[in-house]
């Protein structure tokens, strides 16, 4: 069964696929949040069979919802509204971002302050796809711990 993976924000939405058999995420891309932005799912969700989605919950560092949340809700929403044959489920977010950046932090990588070329700047700019692959395989392996 295919996936994808949502990292919502207020600007960008990161998406990202697990393979056919829903094992294993894959960074997708990073989009920018705007009035097309269902339409732009749901044409990701066709051309790509997805048979399911997982959409970041995001919480505070104790478990409430913090205050993007409402928005995911709403958008969430509107997503079921447009493709009600899909399945959307929430996954706990908190630490994807971080998970998802952990990798440039080593030495003499592009993390690095000196490191501060255009090229390297935008590498770091749009960690979005990355956050949602890390919220999407954290989905697969609870699914996967569960049977």
């Amino acid at each position: 069964m295919k996936h994808l993976g949502i990292d919502y924000g207020s600007k960008r939405i990161g998406l990202a696929l697990s393979d056919d058999n829903g094992r294993l995420a894959f960074p997708k891309e990073t989009i920018n949040n705007s009035q097309d932005i269902i339409q732009d799912i749901k044409d990701v969700v066709e051309y790509e069979s997805v048979e399911k989605i997982v959409v970041g919950k995001s919480l505070d560092p104790w478990g409430s919802e913090n205050l993007i949340q409402r928005e995911i809700d709403t958008f969430i929403k509107k997503l079921k509204y447009d493709i009600s044959e899909i399945d959307i489920v929430y996954q706990d977010e908190r630490g994807s971002s971080i998970a998802a950046a952990s990798h440039l932090y080593g030495k003499d990588n592009i993390a690095n302050p000196k490191w501060t070329t255009k090229a390297n700047m935008k590498k770091r700019e749009h960690n979005d796809a990355n956050a949602a692959a890390v919220i999407l395989q954290r989905y697969l392996d609870k699914q996967k711990n569960q049977t």
